[in-house]
């Protein structure tokens, strides 16, 4: 495995294992040993959040946080309570 495909696994094995982040809102790209977040979260917690689990990363030396916050509309929150409280 080369080193870039390595280091974006690790990467990505600490966003997933923090309960403060959700991974599948997070792209993990490595280029040339420079890690980026890319995606959308939904508040400055995620946002860092997600950048202290990449930095727990052995060997990452460079990190371009690019996370935008997105917080869900007021329809969208709504739309997504009545989906958890139906099912």
């Amino acid at each position: 495995m080369n080193p870039d495909t390595q280091l974006r696994h690790e990467v990505f094995s600490q966003i997933n294992w923090d309960p403060a982040v959700n991974a599948c809102d997070v792209d993990v790209d490595v280029k040339d040993g420079v890690v980026i977040l890319r995606g959308e979260v939904a508040d400055e917690a995620q946002r860092v959040a997600a950048e202290r689990a990449a930095r727990r990363t052995d060997g990452l030396t460079t990190l371009l946080n690019r996370l935008i916050v997105r917080p869900a509309r007021a329809s969208e929150s709504a739309d997504l309570t009545v989906r958890r409280t139906s099912t």
